[in-house]
């Protein structure tokens, strides 16, 4: 009975997908066919509106997108491809929705801003966010179309001059004497050195910990303010020497400042939470950047937070010149990447490797941050499994559980993680990769060749298993 539903909902959403295709053909027609001039009306957007009963905003989308995804005809009417033909074959099979299509056309048309990018290229781009959307969610798209874009234009966008100045922060002082305010940071390693301040003091103190996040970051920013000392102020260290002359053999690292804050604390057995007196002024937030040595040192491409943000390559030699720069060499004896069966849980070392290779939590789509993962054993290490990084991977704490308990397994190809699914979720178990694209990849050739690996250079690897667990 269950699994005659589940594959009613399974056909019921790939014949939803076909009619959103079907619906966008109807589109082109009623464009082609001039219908709008028929009825009066001022085009073919405002004729959708007032057929549909929609908004111009999306009357426009269907009909842009009806112009991406459907054929074309030349001004002497041949029949052309449609600009995306991949993506247009996969909406038409229903294997992929309107979710799906907003991520590649958006990020289609970043990537025609691109000046040196090839005709080729741009086609490839098409076909691999079209065949990797099949897989993902919208909101996984995202993050890979992130990456491919941060790939095939790493320099990225410089930002804008004088950027901090549209830094702000408004504070009000109401008559009842309470305190409103707003503000934004521009700058994402501003955002992530604020987030790693308040974050960690806002985890829940345990079960009974019933405040919402919401309350939580607030007492949290009220215990930074009463913990700060405004007399002990660090002075600037302007005899620091610039980092950027690290040795060349460095692949990738993590940019790690010496950490002033204090782990979350937990509550005490049967005594009532409380936490420690508030972060020492003596140090700085832990703040992780990872960047390729080769663009550091060259003052190109871009660093990555743990958050994904992308941070500009100038930005990133500013904060290297005030910073502890930990090589991070996957592989290399410099760290202990491999602990064997010594000790279950993952050391610092393998923890660093896992937050540059995984981003966060590795399952499909999920977003949660490094900070907010467990780390996991594919193969369990009370089954023998090693602690090490090709038997590791990050999961927050509700997909950890889901991979203990919801039939999901886990695969490590070519040492990344990717995860089959139970086959009421996709009867032919198709491997999904997991992991957020975060770190600059290696500058391999792109697009792929037909004959090999089809990411390569990418954040999704493509490999025979090599080992696997439930």
């Amino acid at each position: 009975m269950e699994r005659a539903l589940l594959d009613r909902a399974r056909d019921a959403e790939v014949a939803r997908r076909r009619d959103y295709y079907a619906r966008l053909e109807l589109v082109a027609e009623l464009d082609r066919a001039a219908v709008a001039e028929a009825t009066g009306d001022r085009g073919t957007v405002r004729l959708l509106q007032a057929q549909w009963n929609v908004d111009h905003g999306e009357a426009k989308r269907l009909l842009d997108e009806a112009g991406d995804l459907l054929p074309r005809r030349s001004l002497q009417g041949e029949r052309l491809p449609a600009r995306f033909p991949c993506t247009s074959a996969a909406v038409a099979a229903g294997a992929i929705g309107p979710g799906h299509v907003v991520v590649i056309r958006r990020t289609m048309a970043r990537l025609e801003r691109i000046s040196d990018l090839s005709v080729e290229d741009w086609v490839e781009a098409d076909r691999f966010l079209a065949e990797k959307a099949r897989q993902m969610s919208p909101a996984g798209l995202t993050a890979l179309a992130k990456a491919l874009v941060a790939h095939l234009d790493p320099d990225g966008e410089a930002p804008p001059e004088g950027e901090e100045r549209c830094d702000e922060l408004h504070v009000v002082r109401r008559r009842d004497g309470r305190l409103d305010f707003k503000g934004s940071l521009h700058d994402p390693a501003d955002a992530e050195v604020f987030l790693g301040t308040i974050d960690p003091l806002a985890e829940k103190l345990g079960p009974e910990d019933t405040r919402s996040l919401e309350r939580r970051r607030a007492d949290a920013l009220k215990e930074v303010v009463e913990n700060a000392d405004p007399a002990d102020r660090d002075a600037a260290d302007d005899s620091a020497a610039d980092r950027d002359a690290a040795d060349d053999d460095a692949g990738e690292f993590v940019l790690i400042p010496e950490s002033r804050h204090p782990e979350p604390r937990r509550p005490e057995p049967a005594a009532k939470p409380t936490r420690p007196s508030g972060p020492s002024r003596s140090g700085r937030v832990l703040l992780t950047l990872t960047m390729d040595h080769r663009w550091l040192q060259q003052a190109v491409g871009h660093g990555v937070l743990d958050s994904g943000a992308l941070v500009h390559a100038q930005t990133v030699r500013r904060l290297a010149c005030d910073a502890g720069v930990i090589p991070m060499v996957l592989g290399s004896r410099s760290e202990p990447l491999d602990v064997g069966r010594r000790q279950r849980t993952a050391p610092e070392a393998i923890r660093r490797a896992l937050h540059l290779r995984d981003g966060g939590c590795a399952f499909p789509g999920c977003t949660r941050p490094p900070r907010r993962c467990q780390a996991h054993h594919v193969d369990h290490w009370l089954d023998g499994g090693d602690t090490c990084v090709e038997n590791m991977c990050l999961l927050c704490r509700f997909h950890h559980q889901l991979v203990h308990h919801g039939h999901w397994t886990i695969t490590m190809i070519d040492g990344r993680p990717w995860f089959t699914p139970p086959d009421w979720i996709d009867p032919d178990r198709q491997p999904r990769p997991g992991g957020r694209a975060r770190s600059p990849v290696a500058a391999s050739a792109w697009p792929p060749s037909d004959g090999g690996n089809r990411t390569a250079g990418l954040p999704c690897p493509g490999a025979s298993p090599a080992r696997g667990s439930q």
